[in-house]
């Protein structure tokens, strides 16, 4: 399977975590030799303390709680009760920590290479995600604290696949830690990356091991590539077929493209202008207001319907790698809003048909789909936006039998386009 997303661990992969505790313990102790001028205990009597309440506490402790039980006990030892000092130190050692997460260097450099595929983060660390300044740059963010599992236990690798929205063989995850980061992804069926930066874990039973983050992307093209060559078919032999929709690179090299076999050797804008011929009189629409995931499912799922083209409403930047490169073949259409989206299809004459489970929808499964439309879908979780519901003619829902609230957007739109092929295409 090709690589669809990425996990990375924070502490020590991402930024140098021992770093920024070594000098917030450093300040610690300085400002305590500071004002008690009694105090006589240095950073390494604070760090063997911390060691000592790691050591002791029971498993799945949040490591918050024996950090601030740690400086409570080496305050008590070696200054005596001063009621809240402790809290004080505590509560800033982790705003220095926030303030100060020291990226390494190849860190951007290898987030701005990675464009295209689903990142998160999977991490038994407490650092704040909003107070850091790549943030921003994931999708999901898993810390053991909140979710209740930590590494290597598989089943957070598996909750970063389904945050991801990949099959766990889809997500490589990057750590620095054998055990945790390795052993824990494997288990889970998630290729492994160990990050040595020092070169001191030869042997490590990791997918790949690399010194820097840098080397990543290029570590999962040659994944991706291995991929492509097992699928497919290789070189054509020759005397190559005298047809001008037939590219010379392909039939020297072979096809290894995500095609039917109709098409092998064929140019892309041959097997465009074929499936042109034969379009579906339906569109596809989908809100993406925050990089939503699925709309390369949704591309993937209306190439295989031949629908006549796919509209994205929102932010232009979308997932692609999901779409498994099918967006070459189909027409697609950017619309800033939802207003731009109405204007284009009452243009045409199309009516806008929304799909969401909401109060009054009436059930596709009872419907007749206008052969010529344009099918709407919302932003995973919150569903058509209200702009989106007022434009639509009709909403239709889907019928769900079990406890979950809602089903996956991808899925739902799937499940729209076969209703419309089921009721209106030739299936011959």
């Amino acid at each position: 399977m090709p690589v669809r997303a990425v996990s990375f661990d924070a502490d020590g992969t991402l930024w140098d975590f021992p770093g920024v505790a070594a000098e917030a313990n450093r300040q610690i102790v300085e400002r305590l030799r500071r004002d008690y001028p009694g105090f006589s205990a240095g950073v390494d009597d604070l760090v063997s303390t911390h060691r000592r309440v790691v050591e002791s506490s029971p498993p799945g402790t949040p490591f918050a709680e024996m950090r601030r039980e740690a400086i409570h006990r080496f305050v008590r030892e070696h200054v005596g009760d001063f009621p809240g000092l402790a809290d004080e130190l505590t509560d800033w050692f982790f705003e220095y920590r926030d303030s100060a997460d020291r990226l390494f260097d190849d860190v951007e450099e290898t987030l701005d290479r990675l464009d295209g595929l689903v990142l998160g983060v999977i991490t038994s660390g407490t650092t704040n995600r909003q107070k850091t300044k790549i943030g921003d740059r994931f999708s999901f963010w898993l810390a053991a604290d909140q979710v209740g599992v930590r590494k290597p236990d598989p089943r957070i690798f598996r909750m970063a696949a389904a945050a991801a929205d990949c099959h766990p063989r889809e997500l490589v995850h990057v750590g620095d830690e054998i055990e945790a980061d390795v052993l824990g992804a494997k288990r889970a069926g998630v290729r492994a990356v160990l990050l040595d930066r020092h070169g001191r874990m030869d042997g490590a039973p990791a997918d790949a091991v690399i010194r820097s983050l840098t080397e990543l992307p290029d570590l999962i093209r040659r994944w991706d590539e291995e991929e492509l060559r097992s699928v497919g078919v290789g070189p054509h032999s020759k005397p190559w077929p005298d047809d001008p929709r037939l590219d010379p690179e392909l039939l020297a090299h072979g096809d290894r493209r995500n095609v039917v076999d109709r098409y092998r050797y064929w140019r892309n804008e041959a097997i465009v202008a074929d499936l042109d011929r034969n379009r579906h009189p339906f569109h596809v629409a989908i809100e993406n207001w925050r990089h939503d995931l699925n709309i390369g499912t949704v591309v993937r799922t209306a190439n295989a319907f031949n629908a006549a083209g796919v509209h994205i409403v929102g932010l232009r930047r979308w997932n692609r790698r999901g779409a498994m490169v099918t967006d070459r073949y189909m027409h697609l259409h950017h619309h800033p809003d939802i207003e731009a989206l109405v204007r284009r299809v009452r243009e045409e004459g199309l009516p806008l048909i929304g799909i969401d489970n909401l109060p009054g929808a009436e059930p596709i499964e009872r419907a007749t789909l206008p052969r010529e439309c344009v099918l709407l879908f919302g932003q995973e979780g919150t569903g058509l936006s209200e702009p989106a519901k007022e434009a639509c003619e009709k909403v239709y829902s889907i019928a769900q039998f079990g406890s979950t609230r809602s089903i996956n957007a991808g899925v739902a739109a799937g499940i729209a386009m076969h209703t419309w092929i089921r009721q209106h295409a030739d299936i011959g």
